[in-house]
């Protein structure tokens, strides 16, 4: 049996072997998130700029959630104290200077082979953010996540490019004990869960005398 991208939740990446493992996590997810949820996490494509500890846990957690692909970027060089906050950092990457980017890719993906992973270091300019085809997944980004603070206007600059393509921009940065927090989800974010509680499944059978 041929897997083609979207079968089976993103099984491009696996043989015939390993279809029941996924079988299996699709079946825990469902139970975690709901099949709705569940069916639209395949076609998220999501791009985290910055890799210290918000952006490399943002990562992680889509990347065990599998959304279609996520793609990092930050060509910053490892420092000593990048490894306080980012655990896929090593040593060597601090004495080859190697971007935080780029060496933090190997172990990201290998945390699920149903999940594309991609490090990226060009401009984010606005070609790139609007490209139709993100990671060979035929779709174009669903939300980017920045978790590095980057300069005013270029954060202004992304978040409007953003907006006007239907893109969800989602800021968050950590200095220290302070926070800051901010998400655009564009003009005409949908909420269609009412309540947040969990919804309830009944079957009903009819039955004839």
């Amino acid at each position: 049996m041929s897997v083609e991208w979207g079968e089976w939740m993103g099984g491009w990446k696996v043989g015939e072997s390993e279809g029941g493992d996924e079988s299996e996590r699709i079946d825990r997810q469902k139970a975690a998130f709901g099949a709705e949820t569940l069916a639209k996490l395949k076609d998220i494509n999501v791009l985290i700029v910055g890799l210290r500890g918000v952006g490399v846990e943002s990562a992680k957690n889509l990347i065990l959630s599998n959304v279609g692909s996520v793609v990092v970027w930050d060509p910053e060089p490892t420092t000593p104290r990048d490894r306080g906050s980012n655990f896929y950092l090593t040593e060597q990457h601090v004495t080859d200077g190697t971007p935080r980017g780029e060496g933090s890719l190997s172990q990201l993906s290998s945390l699920n082979p149903f999940c594309k992973v991609k490090s990226y270091s060009g401009e984010l300019d606005e070609a790139y953010l609007t490209q139709a085809d993100v990671a060979g997944t035929g779709k174009p980004f669903t939300a980017v996540i920045v978790s590095r603070l980057l300069p005013k206007a270029e954060l202004f600059r992304i978040n409007a490019v953003c907006r006007a393509h239907n893109c969800v921009f989602l800021l968050a940065v950590t200095n220290g004990v302070t926070a800051s927090i901010f998400s655009d989800f564009g003009p005409a974010h949908r909420i269609t869960d009412s309540n947040g509680e969990r919804s309830e499944e009944h079957t009903s059978e009819l039955q004839s005398r």
